[in-house]
């Protein structure tokens, strides 16, 4: 490992109106990104388990080729929407699963992935970094989040397996929460280089009008 920080660091996120809808503030990883895709002369950007495109449309600001995927067809019609409403022509929308990324490889610079990997058991989520690292190109860059061990909803829920729990976070009770800590965050990752792993711990101010904590690893690492 290149890096692992000892202690979390604290960030606030905010909620924003965005096109009449409250989403979450980007979080710095990801605003940040952009320096580190310019640094390496990135231009072709995945972004997996995109949701309604909130980094999708910022990559997208920045004139990087972004590809934006997501299982959920409702996040992705939602998407294409506004694509389709402020004439947005770096985007392309694909419907698919982190565990079955349906393009060639070492096809993306860089895969960017948040609150996504954590969402399934760990064989899942080890196809899943397997299927990320087969189609980043050599020298290409991952950067994603996952929920440690040390989140306060660890434990919360129906154990469906060691250190992940169906039912632990409150919106999202009927899908599971893997928690990871750092030797099998090392293991996970085995197939990567210059791993970096940042301890974060974000609070969210007014989330349906409550005050909300998580603690993730921030990871980039590079094939």
């Amino acid at each position: 490992m290149d890096n692992i920080e000892s202690s979390y660091n604290k960030y606030e996120l905010i909620i924003e109106n965005i096109e009449g809808e409250h989403q979450i503030s980007l979080s710095d990883i990801i605003k940040n990104s952009v320096n580190v895709f310019i640094d390496n002369n990135y231009s072709r950007i995945l972004d997996l388990g995109c949701g309604k495109g909130r980094n999708s449309l910022f990559f997208a600001q920045h004139g990087f080729e972004v590809f934006a995927s997501d299982i959920c067809e409702n996040s992705i019609n939602i998407l294409k929407d506004r694509i389709c409403k402020k004439g947005i022509t770096n985007i392309k929308v694909h419907n698919c699963n982190f565990t079955d990324i349906l393009f060639e490889d070492s096809y993306f610079d860089a895969v960017v992935c948040t609150s996504v990997l954590h969402h399934a058991n760990v064989k899942d989520i080890s196809i899943g970094l397997k299927e990320i690292h087969r189609v980043l190109r050599p020298n290409g860059c991952l950067i994603f989040d996952i929920l440690s061990i040390d989140d306060d909803s660890y434990g919360l829920g129906e154990a469906i397996e060691e250190n992940t729990f169906v039912g632990s976070r409150e919106g999202e009770e009927g899908i599971p929460h893997h928690y990871t800590d750092i030797k099998e965050l090392e293991g996970l990752l085995k197939d990567f280089r210059k791993v970096n792993i940042y301890k974060s711990e974000y609070f969210i101010n007014n989330l349906n009008g409550k005050q909300y904590n998580t603690k993730v690893f921030d990871v980039i690492v590079y094939k």
